[in-house]
């Protein structure tokens, strides 16, 4: 019962992640307690909290804006793993394709496996996003379990994000991305949804206002 409750939680947890953010697999796995930042609106002295987001695939380091909704995922997140001293223990990740494992930062997708403290690995996250989906029963059009990939959520938040009126060389930046040609291939309606309904991340006008003020001021 517990292994299944810790399951339900972190795939709940990395599938809220993942498409409030866009980010890749290994940039959500290498999220920490101190990607937790804010800024302050120079025109109006607002503090907006933002995710930071370590270089990765571009090896360029940027900004996301923090929603109420994923704020609340992140502090659930938070609060699981805190130690009795209140702090987010520290945790080492292996880096599959570099081979080297990094410093000991306080990672926020960490597990206690016995009485070490383990960084989910990529392997783990496709399990528990395939578990989810065929505990959920959805199918697509064929009557087969639907499957996701880390990515797929990628695509969902950037055409959700789009189709409410993010411009996209704004979207460009938030996923990361050199060329606008490659964004504008995340903008496929046949591959984000496998069961050809529209995703649940709803974007309103003051959401799409507030990312397109705080990008245009950070360029």
């Amino acid at each position: 019962m517990l292994r299944k409750e810790e399951d339900a939680f972190w795939a709940w947890a990395i599938i809220e992640t993942l498409r409030h953010t866009g980010v890749r697999v290994e940039e959500l796995l290498e999220l920490t307690h101190l990607a937790l930042v804010s800024y302050r609106l120079p025109d109006s002295g607002e503090v907006v909290p933002l995710l930071q987001i370590v270089p990765s695939k571009n090896n360029e380091e940027r900004l996301l804006l923090v929603t109420p909704e994923l704020a609340s995922v992140l502090a659930t997140v938070v609060c699981r793993i805190r130690g009795d001293d209140g702090r987010v223990p520290l945790a080492a990740r292996y880096d599959p394709h570099e081979r080297v494992t990094g410093p000991t930062l306080p990672h926020l997708f960490q597990r206690k496996i016995g009485w070490r403290r383990e960084i989910i690995s990529t392997r783990v996250v496709y399990r528990l996003l395939n578990d989810t989906l065929e505990r959920s029963g959805l199918t697509d059009r064929a009557g087969q379990t639907l499957r996701y990939t880390p990515h797929d959520f990628r695509r969902m938040f950037i055409t959700d994000a789009v189709t409410g009126g993010l411009p996209v060389h704004i979207a460009a930046k938030i996923l990361g991305h050199h060329s606008l040609n490659t964004t504008q291939a995340y903008l496929n309606p046949r591959e984000l949804h496998q069961a050809g309904e529209k995703s649940q991340v709803a974007w309103s006008w003051r959401e799409t206002e507030g990312v397109r003020r705080l990008y245009e001021l950070a360029s």
